[in-house]
């Protein structure tokens, strides 16, 4: 990891630039379409199993009651949130905190 706190990820993105092109356009990178699927999918499985229904992806869901699939479901997007949430919080901050380094910068340069 760079000193800047930015990972490499596929397709040459960095942390950063993933979230400025998903922000900016609302969708997942092309190279990276073919993962949302499944990544979803093992969320929602492991966000069953912490509810309490192990083998998720086997049951047949027209049998459990819509409030256990809701749930799921409202288990998954809280986390999500919260994931978000911590993503802008973390960018915010970076940015605040460059911007004072500039603002110090430009002082020492007075």
């Amino acid at each position: 990891m760079s000193d800047n706190h930015q990972v490499a990820l596929p397709g040459n993105y960095t942390l950063p630039d993933l979230m400025k092109v998903t922000s900016a356009t609302g969708l997942v990178p092309g190279e990276l379409q073919q993962y949302v699927y499944p990544a979803l999918e093992e969320f929602k499985n492991e966000m069953a199993a912490e509810l309490g229904m192990p083998d998720y992806a086997n049951i047949d869901k027209g049998e459990l009651p819509s409030r256990q699939n809701g749930k799921v479901g409202g288990g998954m997007t809280k986390k999500m949130v919260a994931f978000a949430e911590a993503v802008l919080a973390w960018n915010y901050k970076n940015r605040m905190l460059q911007d004072q380094r500039n603002n110090v910068q430009l002082a020492l340069e007075d």
